[in-house]
């Protein structure tokens, strides 16, 4: 049974389905391990493959993670079905980012709730960003901490609120929420504390070596460092490193640019230098590829990290890799 996008549609669907699947799951027993506990230790929901990254490299043989989110699929649209909004609530943890998924959010409010990490709780998450589409202003852009005023978003069709869910193209603040998931881990599983907590300094010297190095690159790098976007979810990126994101068309890369838009794109393009207009493969890439042949300059792919593409590619490679794009797009 499939979930409807609709989120009060698809919380009726979520209630009626409980009452048909619980009596099911209460014949099973929980085999003696208690609430999130399996044969393959306890089980960790998450929403992205960043947070099954830190999951998995916390957690060990201690803990199994279940990502939501299909491969190389859009992550924001995800639906459920009643087996994984079961999963959801009887998960021993699951990390949310609030408001990135809303079939995740609905699944965790028609629950009892008291199984859940909220990252925004954990880490300092930067403001949506407002109109993509406001007139590109060099003086608010030095003032901006490097996101510009492109940097956020609200997705057509995917509200996030607010603030910006897509924390984690800064190394340093996923360090934060492998912090706080080895210590929630430690208190489900207290017999696992120390491993938890010891992995945990493993990753955040790992991930603060990658910001050093990603740091460092970037650095080199003379001027603006603008970059264009079909799909402006690199604000963290942005704000970490003092770059500038300038999404093309709101964040919905299948919506077509307005001609006042494309106008503030050559101009940009034209003033700084652009070599490159980016887009993902989670999405279409056919409005950034034709704004590209219409001005003469490449179309290159970045990564948004929301699915694992590669599984020879691990999250600091795709970190890596996407810093060498930029950087030849700025030679």
């Amino acid at each position: 049974m499939t979930l409807t996008p609709q989120p009060s549609r698809r919380h009726l669907l979520t209630l009626a389905g409980l009452g048909a699947v619980v009596p099911v799951l209460a014949a099973c027993g929980d085999g003696g391990g208690g609430a999130g506990a399996s044969a393959d230790g306890l089980t960790v929901v998450t929403s992205n493959y960043p947070l099954s990254y830190v999951v998995s490299r916390i957690g060990g043989d201690r803990v199994t993670a279940t990502d939501l989110a299909t491969p190389g699929a859009d992550a924001h649209g995800i639906e459920l079905s009643v087996k994984q909004v079961m999963a959801v609530q009887e998960a021993a943890l699951v990390l949310q980012i609030p408001r990135y998924q809303a079939a995740l959010d609905d699944a965790i409010s028609s629950g009892p709730g008291d199984n859940v990490l909220d990252v925004s709780s954990v880490i300092e998450m930067l403001p949506s960003g407002g109109d993509e589409h406001d007139e590109h202003d060099h003086d608010e852009h030095a003032s901006d901490g490097g996101g510009g005023e492109h940097a956020g978003e609200e997705h057509a069709g995917h509200d996030h609120g607010p603030t910006d869910p897509h924390f984690w193209h800064d190394p340093l603040r996923l360090a934060e929420v492998a912090d706080a998931l080895a210590a929630r881990l430690g208190e489900i599983d207290p017999e696992g504390a120390e491993a938890f907590t010891a992995a945990a300094a493993e990753v955040r010297s790992d991930l603060e070596a990658l910001d050093a190095e990603l740091g460092e690159q970037y650095g080199a790098v003379e001027g603006d460092r603008t970059f264009i976007t079909s799909h402006a979810a690199y604000a963290y990126l942005a704000d970490r490193y003092d770059l500038h994101q300038v999404g093309i068309a709101g964040v919905d890369p299948e919506t077509e640019p307005s001609p006042r838009r494309l106008l503030e794109l050559e101009q940009v393009i034209d003033e700084e230098g652009v070599t490159t207009i980016f887009f993902e493969t989670t999405a279409s890439p056919k409005v950034a590829q034709t704004l590209a042949e219409n001005v003469g300059v490449d179309s290159a792919e970045l990564d948004n990290l929301e699915t694992r593409l590669d599984e020879d590619a691990d999250y600091p490679a795709v970190m890596r890799n996407n810093c060498q794009k930029l950087l030849e797009s700025w030679a």
